[in-house]
């Protein structure tokens, strides 16, 4: 984990067949690498781009193990050592909360961050230095 308490992580959602089906054109765009998202905005010689930094940017491309491995995984480490942590989701709707957060119960791999936390949790409790545990969660 960074020196940070509060880190801000950004993760573009892909686009829905809707959005497919109608030629929508991304008006956000993001760099992994640089940490950045960029806002389109106007069109031709009128666009304006505006581009704003993050702690971690994650793409329409990214995986939901990416976002997991890269936000949550450093986060348990600190909860199993008796830290206390709040990781939260805010934004407009219909702009891939829950698609993060929960996202297909039916498929390991697109299982989102809630899921695969509560698992890496278990599987650390299984360890030998764990012969007792309470978890509570709200």
């Amino acid at each position: 984990m960074s020196s940070s308490s509060i880190q801000v992580v950004v993760r573009l959602r892909p686009m829905n067949e809707k959005e497919k089906k109608h030629g929508t054109l991304p008006v956000v765009t993001a760099s992994t690498q640089d940490k950045s998202v960029t806002i389109i905005k106007g069109q031709g010689s009128r666009q304006a781009r505006t581009s704003f930094c993050f702690d971690h940017v994650f793409t329409a491309f990214s995986s939901q193990e990416e976002v997991f491995e890269e936000t949550l995984k450093p986060v348990i480490g600190d909860v199993m050592k008796g830290f206390e942590s709040t990781v939260f989701a805010y934004g407009q709707t219909g702009t891939g909360k829950t698609h993060t957060m929960e996202g297909d119960l039916s498929t390991p791999e697109m299982q989102g961050v809630i899921p695969r936390s509560a698992h890496a949790i278990f599987e650390r409790l299984r360890q030998p230095q764990y012969s007792e545990y309470i978890v509570t969660c709200s």
